[in-house]
Formats: C-alpha cells, sequence, structure tokens
C-alpha cells in the first residue's frame, strides 16, 4: 500500500464497499469439516453506462490500471464515479487520460480524496448529480511541502504524486491553491505519528490533523477553477455523513463560501 493509500486507511473511512467478515472457526467437534467464509464484495467495479464508463469503489493501482485502460477506448466519452478515494497516483493513471481526452466526469455519490485531487479535477466538464459531493483532505504538495520544511527526504512516490498533480492542475486552469486550502481546513500538521494499516504488520508514517475531511461550499470549487453542473439538490448533512464508517459529525468540515479567500 502506497504512502497517500495509507494516509487515506488511517485519516479516513469513506464508504468504500467493505470485505466481509469471515465466518467463525468450527468447533472441536467439526475440526475436520473445512472452514468457510462469507464472500468479499470487490473494492471496486467497472462498467459501462452506453457511452460512459462507471466506478465504484477504491481508487488503487489494480483498479487505477484498469479505468486508464477503460477511459482509454475511442467509444468511451465520459466517466461517472462514485469512490472514497484511496492512491493518488493510481487515481492519476486515469484522470491523465480524462485530460488527454478531454472527457466529462459525472459525480454519482461520493468523489473523496484522491478522487478530487485528480478525477474530478481533470474532467473537462464537471457534473455533480444528485445529493453528490466532492471532499479533500490531504495531497502529495501538501505533504511534499510538510517533509521539505521538516528538512527531511521527500519518499518518491510523493514527489512524483506531487509533480503529476502540478502538471495536471496547470493544463486544466485549477488554482492548486485548493489543495492548501483543504488542508487548512481539516487541520493537517507538520507532525507525524504511526499508524498501523489494516493487513500491514510494521506502522507507517501518517500527518495528524483534526478532522478527516473538508466538504468545500460549491462557491469554493468555482472559485478555484473546479466548475461544475449540479443535477438535483445538493447534499443534506445526513447524506454525507451516511458515506461515514462510522458516521462521526466531526470528522467533516462543511465549508463556507468565504473558506481560504485571501489564500
Amino acid at each position: 500500500m502506497s504512502f497517500i493509500a495509507a494516509v487515506t486507511f488511517a485519516l479516513i473511512a469513506a464508504a468504500a464497499p467493505q470485505t466481509a467478515a469471515a465466518s467463525p472457526a468450527p468447533s472441536s467437534a467439526s475440526a475436520s469439516a473445512p472452514m468457510s467464509a462469507a464472500p468479499a464484495r470487490p473494492q471496486w467495479l467497472l462498467s459501462r453506462e452506453g457511452p460512459r464508463v462507471v466506478f465504484r469503489g477504491a481508487l488503487n493501482p489494480a483498479s487505477g490500471a484498469a479505468l486508464a485502460l477503460a477511459l482509454s477506448d475511442e467509444s468511451v466519452e465520459g466517466l461517472v464515479i462514485d469512490s472514497g478515494g484511496g492512491d493518488e497516483n493510481a487515481a492519476l493513471d486515469a484522470a491523465e487520460v480524462i485530460l488527454a481526452r478531454r472527457l466529462p466526469v459525472t459525480v454519482r455519490g461520493q468523489c473523496t480524496s484522491a478522487c478530487a485531487n485528480a478525477v474530478f479535477a481533470a474532467g473537462a466538464t464537471r457534473t455533480i448529480e444528485r445529493a453528490g459531493f466532492v471532499s479533500f483532505h490531504h495531497s502529495s504538495p501538501v505533504i511534499e511541502a510538510n517533509y521539505q520544511k521538516l528538512n527531511e527526504a521527500v519518499p518518491d512516490e510523493i514527489a512524483r504524486g506531487a509533480r503529476r498533480l502540478r502538471a495536471l492542475y496547470a493544463a486544466r486552469g485549477v488554482d492548486p491553491g485548493i489543495l492548501a486550502c483543504a488542508a487548512a481546513q481539516i487541520g493537517l500538521s507538520d507532525i507525524q505519528t504511526q499508524v498501523t494499516i489494516p493487513g500491514e504488520a510494521t506502522p507507517r508514517a501518517a500527518w495528524l490533523s483534526r478532522h478527516s475531511l473538508w466538504l468545500p461550499h460549491e462557491a469554493t470549487l468555482r472559485r478555484y477553477g473546479l466548475d461544475f453542473t449540479r443535477w438535483g439538490r445538493p447534499p443534506s448533512r445526513r447524506d454525507v455523513l451516511a458515506r461515514l464508517r462510522p458516521p462521526n459529525p466531526r470528522a467533516v468540515v462543511f465549508g463556507g463560501a468565504g473558506d481560504c479567500v485571501s489564500g
């Protein structure tokens, strides 16, 4: 798991499909019987909706590569996405295809973390469907700046992600200041901690923050160059919190129109 994905798993619990728990071990009376487990739900799903690709779930190296390949098909005319994010460089694999092919992006549900940083930003046009939302927390350029501030070597993956993301924003005319704004809103500090990622034994470095997600006001998105069209009503707090596991109101900062106006 990458550093960006590790921080995502540690600092947010977005509503990506979860793996089902295994069934209890058999009793001693049936110890010779094979153990069974509930089928695991896929972490991501890729499908077609007419000329559009539909992606749901986590962005990781495998899903990012599959999504980029699907979007490269000349018959594809856009992307519909519902993702809690994940690996930023994996998201950039898809985002760079979106940028090159000038594809529209539609958010159906949520577009959080790496989805917001890269995929949403890459869209030639952007649409958010009924009750859908876009939310941010950390990003590779901000984490890179934290390492530099501490005079520490920047991990290659972070440096690569920061370069790619800055190039994407420049090409699309998006102000990268929204990433610094997001870090300020969640209270991302330059203090590191150690977190243990599910399925891994060795703790990883992560950056402390007061909150998990920033849900920017729609005026803020537009001010930073992330223009979009909304179809249907905006999300309520209940809509947003229902996508978190657990639905912790303190985890989300609901932004105002004046956020980071001087940033």
